[in-house]
């Protein structure tokens, strides 16, 4: 390239004079004498009509300019400004986001569309039917071990379909629902495609058809020993029998037994409120040691009639408890009462011979007489635990309204959606003749004593069941074949 081309290419930088517009000649020529020295600036001002201040500062602005561009620069491109830097670099980062929103937009479309594919493809009727527990042990007593293939290539669309929804993002769990695969199905199936294996589901336990007698025989083992003997035993008991099998046909026996249990059982209501209360303890932890919370509680309505929080649970302390809940609620006919020795004391007798109460204690060993007062306290111990550990001296503060909050703040559908203080309030009023009952109580016992020929009985039994006997009587009590306990 020759020198005339290289000055053709090169940049201008020359800039003509300038050519003063129409009428402002005289402006220019001031300007220039005033710059020469011919005026002063005084001068110049008057003559441009301008105050001497406004056209010394334009003069001063033109020099400025003039020193900043005669100023030597620096080698290379003229630097950028600050400002404009900062434009760019702000569009730079807003175009960056702007793609990853972009493809973020395209994989969840792509998502949602393999997802919609593979719900599609579950929804449709493939002519198989789904199991229950009871035909999935029947069929396997009767030796049917028929693996599930792979139909049509789905295990390989519900991989296929998991694979690309966790490429893009979604969650393991989250694809292996979507495809309606377990997590270790979907792992299964990726080892085995890797190993170049069929994908299928995975076979179930091949148990052998059990002969009706070999099952008959290990069912009444089971139910001979209570349903305590092991699987491992009853197949070794049966010698013809496998721990798969012994434990399927435990488990049948187990279900006839309770079952049976069911049916044979006894529930007992008790119909009109204010006649049978419960009364049971509820051990508290305070921050200076364990306290005694003692409830009672209507055994028709789920009203907590009184809540009295003692130091020690003995008699003294069970006798005000009694004694507070008579006067606060009056004397029902009798008291259900667990065996504890604190509930026989002296002065527990005296109270409620007083009022003219009777005991009414459950058979020993037996706790699900009293399960009602018990599925109670489950309920105090919930809302104590909320409130964390409380002091010796707030705890009963604390009780009261635990009580008060069960009472008027909780509808039961047993009561048909009213809460216990509804019911209590407007229970009927019973007239009962105290001492009648006692005598009748009283000749019942003798009575079934003297009938009853089985020995080794609680001292208490035959009082217990001419009590339940006299409150059936009246209407109090009712018994329910087939109870649910």
């Amino acid at each position: 390239m020759g020198g005339s081309q290289r000055r053709k290419l090169r940049k201008k930088t020359y800039t003509a004079a300038p050519t003063p517009p129409p009428g402002q000649e005289h402006r220019y020529q001031v300007m220039l004498q005033v710059l020469s020295g011919q005026l002063t600036v005084s001068d110049g001002a008057k003559a441009l009509g301008m105050s001497r201040n406004h056209f010394q500062t334009l003069l001063h602005r033109g020099l400025e300019g003039f020193i900043e561009k005669a100023s030597p620069k620096p080698s290379g491109r003229p630097g950028k400004s600050t400002k404009e830097a900062d434009l760019e670099a702000e569009n730079e980062r807003l175009r960056r986001h702007n793609a990853r929103l972009q493809e973020r937009v395209d994989n969840v479309d792509h998502l949602l569309e393999v997802a919609s594919d593979m719900l599609k493809r579950r929804a449709e009727p493939t002519g198989r039917s789904r199991k229950t527990k009871s035909q999935t042990a029947a069929a396997t007593l009767a030796g049917s071990t028929d693996e599930k293939d792979d139909p049509d290539g789905e295990a390989h669309a519900r991989l296929e379909g998991a694979t690309e929804m966790m490429r893009l993002g979604l969650g393991r769990k989250l694809a292996a629902a979507v495809v309606g695969a377990g997590i270790s199905t979907l792992r299964r199936w990726a080892r085995r495609l890797r190993n170049g294996l069929e994908l299928r589901s995975r076979a179930g336990p091949k148990v052998a058809q059990v002969p009706p007698e070999t099952a008959a025989e290990a069912i009444a083992v089971v139910k001979q020993l209570g349903g305590q003997i092991g699987i491992r035993a009853l197949s070794k008991q049966v010698p013809s029998l496998s721990r798969s099998q012994a434990g399927e046909l435990k488990h049948r026996a187990l279900t006839e037994l309770e079952r049976t249990r069911k049916q044979s059982s006894t529930r007992i209501e008790v119909t009109v409120p204010g006649i049978l209360r419960g009364f049971d303890a509820m051990h508290v932890v305070t921050t200076d040691g364990p306290r005694w919370l003692l409830i009672a509680a209507d055994a028709s309505v789920p009203f907590r009639t009184t809540g009295v929080v003692v130091e020690h649970y003995d008699g003294p302390s069970v006798a005000l408890a009694l004694e507070t809940d008579i006067r606060r609620h009056g004397p029902p006919l009798a008291y259900r009462l667990d065996r504890w020795r604190a509930h026989e004391t002296e002065d527990v007798l005296a109270v409620l011979d007083k009022h003219g109460v009777l005991i009414l204690h459950g058979p020993p060993y037996y706790p699900r007489f009293y399960g009602q007062l018990e599925r109670q306290n489950r309920e105090h111990r919930g809302i104590l635990d909320a409130h964390g550990m409380p002091s010796p001296d707030a705890l009963p503060a604390l009780c009261d309204d635990m009580l008060r909050s069960v009472n008027e703040l909780w509808p039961r559908p047993t009561l048909g959606w009213r809460t216990p203080r509804q019911v209590w309030d407007t229970r009927p009023r019973v007239e009962e003749d105290r001492d009648e009952l006692r005598e009748e109580v009283l000749e019942r016992t003798r009575r079934i004593a003297r009938e009853t020929t089985t020995r080794r009985l609680p001292a208490d039994f035959f009082e217990r069941i001419a009590l339940e006997r006299a409150l059936q009587k009246r209407g109090y009590l009712r018994w329910q074949e087939g109870g649910r306990c």
